[in-house]
């Protein structure tokens, strides 16, 4: 992590704990924050979002910054995992995925029941009709049935210590991932909405048939097109890409 992002999350998570910023549980706005702190307005809002992604803080739009846990010693225990910086946060989630994803999916081909089909038939449902609506919240939605939709293959797989596993991931890192999902799927670029959800076809069609092969590659496929988003927006290292030539060898 940066040394001086690093000691701008500390500086202020120190002010909260304390509650030198914090009056009727919502923080000065940001131009004020920044002049607190000594710093950019830029590096306050990674800051926010960091905080936000730990689940210390609720932004909300033309509302302000809120305090999102209830007592001071909640938020001490939150701010102790803040050693790790989003782009780290997400670079780390999405190694997790590479890993686990693909062969989620081959055992969920294996193993789905009716039950399951119909779960991810529905996600998808709402998925297309989000889209060709043009949902004003297409992509907080989105991001919302995207989970699920992950969520019902890792149920699907049989396996309830992998179905925790995953729900554990999401619960550490929901609101970080949910933030770079609502890019990932933004309006203003529906030819990404539209890749994704035709994989989301494939992927979901492969289990229906109970085609291992297929589920495995249509899993890969679809994390190489997130990931390739996410490093094209800085939201994931390039290290982290598996799918990158040298990295996808060597796990061969």
């Amino acid at each position: 992590m940066n040394k001086t992002r690093k000691d701008l999350i500390h500086r202020l998570s120190e002010m909260i704990t304390e509650g030198d910023i914090v009056s009727e549980g919502k923080l000065p706005p940001e131009r004020e924050l920044a002049a607190l702190l000594g710093t950019t307005r830029p590096l306050l809002r990674e800051a926010l979002i960091a905080l936000e992604a730990l689940g210390v803080l609720d932004i909300r739009d033309r509302q302000g910054i809120f305090i999102a846990e209830e007592t001071a010693g909640e938020i001490g225990r939150v701010l102790g995992q803040a050693q790790v910086w989003p782009l780290e946060l997400l670079s780390q989630v999405m190694e997790i995925r590479q890993l686990l994803d693909p062969g989620a999916a081959a055992l969920a081909a294996l193993r789905r029941r009716e039950r399951d089909i119909a779960k991810m038939d529905e996600c998808i449902f709402v998925l297309e009709k989000l889209h060709a609506d043009r949902d004003p919240q297409e992509a907080p939605l989105g991001a919302y049935w995207n989970t699920v939709l992950h969520a019902t293959i890792f149920k699907a797989t049989g396996n309830t210590l992998l179905a925790r596993l995953y729900e554990s991931l999401l619960e550490m890192s929901e609101k970080g991932i949910s933030a770079m999902r609502m890019e990932v799927l933004d309006s203003a670029a529906p030819e990404r909405t539209e890749h994704i959800l035709e994989q989301h076809r494939a992927l979901v069609a492969a289990i229906k048939e109970q085609d291992v092969g297929h589920a495995r590659e249509a899993s890969k496929k679809h994390l190489k097109f997130t990931i390739d988003t996410l490093v094209e927006l800085s939201r994931v290292s390039p290290v982290s890409n598996f799918f990158a030539e040298r990295m996808d060898s060597a796990l061969e």
